[in-house]
């Protein structure tokens, strides 16, 4: 990938171009999957932090397992809480609800630091060498625990932020995980181009994701009517939407002692009374929003759309196999 990284603008232009008639797709979107797949090939291979993350979210449905068909710049990483100085179970320890909210922001506030003072500097300095030229590197001035690669972008786009976002917290679960091999579209067309056109990534594993998205589908059925849904979250509607529909939704279902964790987790480090994580159960746990919310969601759904590729559902689909999930759940119970 380092190889295709420092090919010049005219003949990645080309590759992105040529990949992209291939797929029907803008070349701009092609150029985007190229650049998360090198990123994550420099962080899980190279960076001095390649034993201690996990790649996880919705953009692992899509590049590690191909079980959504969605572009996107995010990438969601976990970060083993011994680099910012925590015993293994120390996080885990019983304290009272205030002590464990001190904890958890002091445990943010140290992954802050760490990015701001050791992630992004020195990956910034390591991808300037790679690219044989400065890497435009940076944390996010909104969210401090996002570090931003704006990378060299020869295909100009206003419908994509040409822009990679990594985002990073040790407030997350590292199982189940498993090593999964990732390539690029312009890799799998045009391999005779790359000397590495696939790389192994250590990745949370589909069923816990898909008990991640629902309990978030839970916590916006919850949302108090005079708070606003956050922009682009429509994306977890059909990202479950597509799970749905693969053999990871039976799985999930043979293993709900992981939703017991993943609620059990949320409850203790990312606490919200309205969200009623402890009704996330299969008996109560709630996937479809409120019918007041469904405009809202449905003009997000239709400004990430470009982020789509092959048969896009429209919301009414989405939102009617959210429902039959809902009740198939509930079946379990």
């Amino acid at each position: 990938m380092r190889t295709v990284a420092r090919l010049s603008e005219h003949d990645r232009r080309d590759l992105f171009r040529n990949t992209a008639e291939k797929l029907s797709l803008h070349d701009s979107l092609v150029e985007m999957d190229f650049w998360v797949c090198f990123t994550l090939d420099y962080l899980f291979q190279r960076s001095p932090w390649r034993d201690v993350i996990a790649f996880k979210g919705g953009t692992s449905l899509s590049k590690a397992f191909h079980l959504i068909s969605r572009f996107s710049e995010d990438i969601d990483l976990i970060l083993d809480w011994r680099v910012l100085g925590y015993a293994s179970n120390e996080p885990w320890a019983r304290r009272s609800h205030s002590k464990q909210v001190s904890f958890n922001k002091e445990a943010n506030t140290r992954a802050e630091i760490f990015l701001a003072d050791v992630f992004c500097p020195t990956s910034k300095a390591q991808l300037s060498q790679e690219l044989d030229r400065e890497a435009n590197l940076f944390i996010d001035g909104e969210d401090k625990q996002t570090v931003v690669f704006s990378y060299p972008h020869v295909v100009h786009n206003t419908a994509t932020s040409q822009s990679i976002r990594l985002e990073v917290g040790a407030l997350a679960a590292w199982s189940p995980v498993k090593k999964v091999e990732i390539e690029s579209y312009a890799g799998k067309f045009y391999p005779a181009l790359f000397k590495q056109k696939a790389t192994p990534i250590l990745t949370v594993s589909p069923e816990r994701t898909f008990w991640e998205k629902a309990t978030i589908l839970h916590h916006e059925a919850n949302r108090p009517s005079h708070l606003q849904i956050p922009e682009r979250y429509s994306r977890h509607y059909y990202d479950l939407y597509r799970m749905s529909m693969t053999f990871i939704k039976d799985t999930a279902f043979t293993n709900l002692n992981l939703l017991e964790k993943v609620v059990e987790f949320k409850m203790k480090f990312y606490p919200r009374a309205w969200a009623m994580y402890e009704n996330a159960i299969p008996e109560t746990i709630k996937l479809v929003p409120p019918k007041y919310r469904f405009a809202v969601l449905q003009a997000d759904y239709m400004r990430m759309k470009d982020m789509l590729f092959g048969e896009i559902p429209n919301f009414d689909t989405v939102i009617a196999a959210i429902n039959t999930l809902e009740n198939e759940i509930h079946a379990l119970a």
